[in-house]
């Protein structure tokens, strides 16, 4: 019987909400690099202004910290319906062609950002076997800075999954996003 081996949907809707605690957790962490970019900012102009030189060392810290809390926060985004939406044309269509069309860049969704972390770590693998390091002030193994958008991706490429899951089991419309340019 197919029962054995199919996901009972309690379950999706416990790991649904597991896993939207996890990018809740992963969206904070964002924030809290922002808040610590900022810091680092203030103190380099903080310590030119008094003239007690600089954080050379700031600038490329601030940097990777950008990195970071863009694609941490992304998946998020995502699922709280915050990224912009050009929805014009999905509101003027009917509901069950604009529930389609959402389905349909659900799936796109889920494709390009498996592509985009197979790709990601694809180039990990490269640079870990070549030894690579990126040299700026800091110099650190190149795959340190590549793994966090290969992993990111896969995050965001599972978002969409659960995005599209959500969307087959609610109402046959277009979503109701936060943010929506139409």
């Amino acid at each position: 019987m197919n029962d054995s081996i199919s996901i009972r949907p309690g379950l999706w809707a416990r790991m649904d909400n597991w896993y939207g605690k996890l990018l809740n957790a992963l969206a904070l962490l964002a924030c809290v690099l922002t808040g610590l970019m900022v810091v680092v900012v203030c103190a380099d102009v903080a310590a030119r202004g008094m003239r007690w030189g600089n954080l050379p060392w700031s600038p490329e810290v601030a940097e990777y910290m950008l990195y970071l809390s863009t694609f941490l926060a992304s998946p998020w985004l995502l699922r709280e319906g915050q990224h912009i939406r050009m929805d014009m044309l999905l509101r003027a269509l009917p509901n069950k062609v604009a529930w389609s069309i959402e389905l349909l860049m659900d799936i796109v969704g889920a494709a390009i950002s498996s592509v985009m972390a197979a790709a990601c770590l694809r180039t990990v693998i490269a640079s870990a076997n070549q030894g690579s390091l990126v040299i700026k002030i800091l110099v650190i193994p190149e795959w340190w800075v590549l793994l966090p958008a290969a992993i990111l991706f896969l995050i965001l490429a599972v978002e969409f999954l659960f995005r599209l899951r959500r969307l087959w089991l609610g109402p046959k419309a277009v979503r109701q996003e936060a943010t929506s340019a139409a």
